[in-house]
C-alpha cells in the first residue's frame, strides 16, 4: 500500500475533506486541497516532518504511513525473496491440498524473537473472527500498532 492510498483511506475514515485536512496540516486555503491530492496520488511525497504532522492529526503511528507495503504479486514475491536472504528469517514452502482438492503452496515464516509480536496479531485476528472486535477496531489497532 503506497503512502498516498493510506493517507486517503485515513483522511476519509476521519471525515476530512482534502481541503480541511490540508489546512489542518498547515497549507493555505488556496493550496490545501491540491497539495493533499498530490500526496494521495503520489505526485508529491511529503517530507518526514509533514508525515509526522499528518499522522498526529489522523491519530495514527507515523511508521504506519511510511512503511512500504507490497501490493502486487510481484512485489510480494520480491519481499519474500528478500526475506529469504535475511539470516534471521526462515522461510519454507510446501504443497497442501485444500478441502476442495486443489494443490496450493503454503509458506511458513519463522523469525527469531517475533513470536510475541505474532501472538499479539493472532489474538487480534481471533477477536475479529469471533466478533469481539469490529473491522474498524481491528484497523485502528493495526494503524496504531506499537505507538
Amino acid at each position: 500500500m503506497a503512502m498516498g492510498y493510506k493517507l486517503k483511506k485515513l483522511r476519509t475514515l476521519r471525515g476530512y475533506t482534502q481541503k480541511e485536512f490540508g489546512q489542518l496540516v498547515g497549507f493555505s486555503a488556496v493550496t490545501a486541497d491540491v497539495r493533499i491530492a498530490q500526496y494521495e496520488t503520489g505526485t508529491r511525497v511529503p517530507k518526514a516532518d509533514m508525515v509526522h504532522k499528518m499522522a498526529e492529526i489522523l491519530e495514527v503511528n507515523a511508521d504506519y504511513l511510511m512503511a512500504p507495503a507490497p501490493t502486487s504479486m510481484e512485489e510480494i514475491m520480491q519481499t519474500l525473496l528478500w526475506l529469504d536472504e535475511n539470516s534471521g528469517v526462515k522461510l519454507s514452502a510446501q504443497e497442501v491440498i485444500t478441502e476442495d482438492g486443489r494443490e496450493v503452496k503454503k509458506i511458513s515464516l519463522s523469525i527469531m524473537g517475533m513470536d510475541g509480536l505474532l501472538e499479539e496479531w493472532y489474538e487480534k485476528q481471533k477477536a475479529l473472527q469471533k466478533g469481539e472486535l469490529t473491522q474498524e477496531e481491528y484497523y485502528e489497532w493495526k494503524m496504531n500498532w506499537r505507538v
